[in-house]
């Protein structure tokens, strides 16, 4: 029996045995090991003995393990050891990579590296953020210690603190919130976990890497607010415009005004040299370079009607293929990469665009069928359609979406904790609508709502903004 526990040679669950102390922080060390069942290294982290860390070291490798992709550390494995005292020690199995985080690589380089190399590691980073965001995860925890570049790429670390999307926060003591300068502000809010946190990080990675400190250099909560009330020192003028617009939008103190992680990586890609300053990783390659324009693809028609008529179809792609055309010849090719939707009103939110800006990645999939239409609908003209009424439809309205397949389950959740916040009393209910109606197009984009049950979503959201102000 080991006197000191955990030590080297230590063999936990009788398969892991301990070699090497790689790291220690305030939550848990990180052991190099051999699992001795499989003979192969790996690393083994083992939260500190208190029942909270316990508790988040299987919510790490429970959520962790949905996500397979190449840019992100594996988890290999979730087991309990028993301590000399008889107690029990949690610990998470996972790959064990090689290579420097990019923590240590501005330590190395003593300031900022070259944007360029910033960029490419900024949109692997994305690429692994839009994984986990389109299976429901949250990492809440994205900073340069938590990247790390291998020789194999940029692989995303330590899931300790992350969230399924929609979660409530119900952590009052600020053990999960991070590191006070990377901290999202809605974090500070207790607000319900959220894709747009993890962009609020990456925005503060960016900056840290093109200056060679985050936006507010602080140690301290209540440095944060201090510093934040000042806002953040301005960025070099000689980066390129779309790469300090970019990290302004990421940073925007409101969570639905930030990109979500596949337009963050289109634009990164987009910036990407054609020669980057350091070539120690496989990095994304830049768009091909020429006078020929890759035009994107006519927007899906999502009309019953269009769909049964395949000539108007073809029409109507002829129409979308002409304007793309006259678009590209007076527009740059990022020029709307992250600019706004107009805001929906009553009278729009009908006929928008339920899809997003730019093609989707591809999938195989059938959209559910469209929610049918509730009978006896009362208008948001009706007197009798109270605030308390329009609420109640709305929130009925994520219900159905959600058992229809309609609304992803996490996005369902999302969605419900920030409608029980809305009072019908009080005088913000309209930039409460404002916010989940910007959310709505956030999760389109993301596809967690079909385009289908936006536009109900939507007209359910006007009705409520309409009985509010009526």
């Amino acid at each position: 029996m080991h006197e000191v526990w955990p030590d080297s040679g230590v063999l936990l669950a009788s398969r892991y045995r301990l070699v090497t102390l790689l790291e220690t922080g305030g939550m848990a060390q990180v052991w190099r090991a051999t699992d001795e069942l499989l003979d192969r290294p790996v690393a083994v982290k083992l939260p500190a003995g208190d029942t909270r860390a316990a508790h988040m070291a299987w919510r790490e490798a429970r959520l962790a393990a949905r996500l397979s992709h190449p840019g992100i550390a594996a988890v290999h494995d979730y087991r309990e050891a028993v301590r000399p005292d008889g107690s029990v020690a949690p610990f998470v199995v996972m790959e064990l990579l090689s290579g420097e985080t990019v923590a240590a690589r501005l330590c190395d380089a003593d300031g900022p590296v070259p944007w360029g190399e910033a960029v490419s590691i900024g949109a692997a980073v994305a690429e692994a953020l839009a994984a986990a965001h389109a299976a429901g995860v949250v990492h809440r925890d994205i900073k340069p210690g938590n990247v790390m570049l291998c020789p194999g790429g940029v692989k995303l670390l330590d899931f300790g603190i992350s969230a399924a999307a929609g979660e409530p926060d119900d952590d009052d003591t600020g053990v999960s919130f991070g590191t006070p300068a990377y901290a999202a502000p809605e974090r500070l809010d207790g607000k319900p976990a959220e894709p747009a946190t993890d962009l609020y990080g990456l925005g503060v990675l960016l900056f840290e890497m093109v200056t060679g400190d985050p936006p507010y250099d602080v140690n301290t909560w209540e440095e944060l607010a201090a510093a934040q009330a000042h806002g953040p020192t301005p960025l070099p003028e000689t980066l390129p415009a779309r790469l300090r617009e970019l990290i302004l939008r990421c940073l925007d103190d409101n969570p639905s005004r930030r990109p979500t992680a596949a337009q963050a990586r289109r634009v990164l890609t987009r910036l990407v040299p054609s020669a980057p300053a350091r070539l120690t990783i496989p990095l994304p390659k830049p768009p091909p370079t020429g006078h020929a324009k890759v035009l994107p693809a006519p927007p899906r028609v999502t009309s019953p009607g269009a769909r049964r008529v395949a000539f108007a179809a073809a029409l109507a792609g002829v129409a979308a293929i002409v304007v793309a055309v006259l678009y590209a010849a007076t527009t740059p090719d990022d020029a709307v990469e992250l600019a706004q939707p107009p805001a929906s009103s009553p009278t729009t939110a009908r006929t928008e665009s339920a899809g997003p800006t730019e093609k989707a990645e591809p999938s195989i999939s059938v959209a559910p069928p469209p929610s049918p239409p509730e009978p006896n609908r009362v208008t948001p003209t009706d007197p009798v359609l109270t605030v308390e009424a329009a609420l109640t439809r709305v929130q009925a309205t994520v219900e159905k979406g959600e058992q229809s397949g309609g609304i992803r389950p996490d996005v369902a959740l999302d969605f419900q904790n920030l409608l029980r916040l809305i009072d019908p009393a009080a005088d913000d209910v309209t930039d409460q609508v404002d916010e989940l109606l910007d959310k709505v197009r956030q999760r389109v984009n993301e596809r967690g709502v079909t385009p289908e049950q936006a536009t109900l979503l939507r007209e359910r959201l006007n009705d409520l903004r309409t009985a509010s102000t009526s």
